[in-house]
């Protein structure tokens, strides 16, 4: 077996997984629509952004609630740190 054919048969493998995660993300709804499978996320959190790798420059407040909605103060980044608040039972906290 060639190296081609190898990386070939992986590339088709991980793109069958990719697809087969991205189609079982959505479920068919009972009135024809497509709904997501989550509705609502699974923790109420606090995000905190900084400016950079070091979190010492605080630019930005996120929360997310348990009804999915979500409030940004300031700016986001990547460079973030996530506190749980509560865990969800649907839309309101446990």
């Amino acid at each position: 077996m060639n190296l081609f054919s190898k990386v070939r048969k992986q590339f088709v493998l991980a793109a069958l997984l990719a697809g087969l995660v991205l189609s079982s993300a959505f479920l068919p709804s009972s009135d024809g629509g497509v709904r997501a499978t989550s509705a609502y996320p699974r923790y109420e959190k606090e995000i905190i952004y900084y400016s950079d790798a070091s979190f010492t420059n605080h630019v930005g407040t996120g929360h997310i609630y348990c009804n999915g909605r979500g409030t940004l103060e300031g700016t986001s980044t990547q460079y973030r740190m996530e506190e749980i608040l509560n865990v969800c039972c649907g839309s309101l906290p446990c």
